[in-house]
């Protein structure tokens, strides 16, 4: 039987560069293929293009990408003016809108596809796939960093959503009811956050610093009790004990797993610009072959 692969992708905006190279050592270099596949932020991105299999063109979209063709605005007076009356963001996304909405098509999604985005009415987690309501509108809520763009109404009954790693920045609980025999992550951030060579000058650099600390500590909380688990599986296996689930009932199942992560911080989370980019494409293509193989 072959064996049955989950890749799960976290958020990290313009470090996304970052997954798509590490993805595409794994799959060309080493023979994975994905069965299972569940991001958040820029990992929905990435996640449902390769759930296309349009990997060429994720691969071209990176390779050309600039801030124009993701965002418009910035943190300026004209957009202090805005939120003063009552603006919901600093930035636009509609350049991302229009890049979503021409690629992605639900008709060639070929794997389990599962993306998340948390819900500003009722703080829900809500995990969408192929059969949603609006693949595109899912994808781009996902992406959305909460003031650094406006929420995004995926359908009448989900509303108000924003970026799945708010609750989640890397979903491995999304995937494990799909019992998938190995587990690779790919996840944006060091294990330590490097210390900034000065303060951060705005308040959108202070609230994306801010959320970048944040979400690195969720992610350490999350493997941390992911290891804990899955160790104490194995070790009862060994034994001939099976654990069980306290919310299900059901065995639990020991995963084998592969992380992939920068060893440095990568580049700023909105810098778009192709020498940032490529900087984090060649530490992709050298942290997936140092860690794979």
């Amino acid at each position: 039987m072959a064996k049955k692969t989950a890749l799960i992708l976290s958020g990290g905006g313009a470090k996304g560069a970052f997954q798509a190279a590490a993805e595409k050592y794994a799959r060309e270099q080493k023979g994975y293929t994905w069965d299972v596949i569940a991001g958040v932020s820029v990992g929905a991105l990435n996640g449902t293009m390769l759930a296309m299999r349009k990997y060429q063109r994720l691969w071209e979209i990176w390779n050309t990408i600039s801030n124009d063709q993701v965002y418009t605005g910035g943190f300026n007076l004209w957009s202090l003016i805005k939120i003063a009356f009552g603006a919901k963001s600093f930035y636009g996304n509609e350049p991302l809108r229009k890049l979503l909405q021409a690629e992605l098509d639900p008709s060639l999604i070929q794997a389990d596809l599962r993306i998340g985005a948390v819900s500003l009415l009722s703080s829900e987690y809500v995990q969408f796939g192929k059969p949603g309501p609006d693949l595109a509108n899912a994808v781009l809520a996902s992406t959305v960093m909460p003031v650094i763009w406006t929420p995004v109404d995926v359908s009448p009954q989900y509303r108000s959503m924003v970026d799945g790693g708010v609750r989640n920045i890397t979903p491995i609980g999304d995937v494990l009811d799909a019992e998938p025999d190995e587990v690779v992550i790919i996840n944006c951030g060091p294990e330590t956050e490097s210390a900034l060579p000065q303060p951060p000058g705005d308040v959108v650099q202070i609230g994306l610093r801010t959320l970048d600390t944040l979400l690195n500590e969720l992610f350490r909380s999350d493997m941390d009790e992911f290891r804990r688990v899955n160790t104490l599986v194995k070790e009862a296996a060994l034994f001939g004990v099976t654990l069980h689930s306290p919310s299900s009932g059901k065995p639990l199942k020991y995963f084998e797993c592969k992380v992939i992560e920068p060893q440095q911080a990568l580049g700023d989370t909105l810098d778009f610009s192709q020498p940032s980019i490529q900087r984090s494409i060649q530490a992709g293509f050298a942290r997936a072959k140092a860690v794979l193989g």
